[in-house]
């Protein structure tokens, strides 16, 4: 769970809950205590913020999340992998359905996150 790789990274940076959220700008613990607990997941924005404060790589942390991201769609990453894998043996009409609707998919995140 996220949460739990976040508290062993926070730990490790010798960081309490309540240091690390007044680093991202929260004047109690709770925010960091809330995801730690599971109970919802940081935005980019937090997370480039959280991984500056605890001195890991960004790119460490966004894997992190994505696979969550993954786990909450009841999608295993092995099953990602080999759906990638099965995308150059694929009709180009397929290919093309499936850029499509990653295009899609990424104009209405940037629509509602922008």
């Amino acid at each position: 769970m996220f949460g739990e790789k976040l508290r062993k990274l926070r730990e490790k940076a010798g960081l309490t809950q309540k240091e690390l959220a007044e680093m991202l700008g929260h004047s109690s613990n709770s925010y960091i205590s809330d995801i730690e607990k599971g109970l919802f997941l940081p935005s980019k924005e937090k997370l480039r913020k959280i991984a500056k404060a605890l001195g890991v790589p960004f790119k460490e942390l966004e894997d992190m999340l994505f696979e969550e991201k993954l786990k909450e769609l009841g999608i295993e990453e092995k099953e990602l992998l080999e759906l990638f894998r099965e995308i150059p043996r694929m009709p180009k009409e397929d290919k093309e359905a499936i850029v499509k609707a990653y295009l899609k998919i990424k104009r209405r995140k940037q629509k509602w996150s922008g």
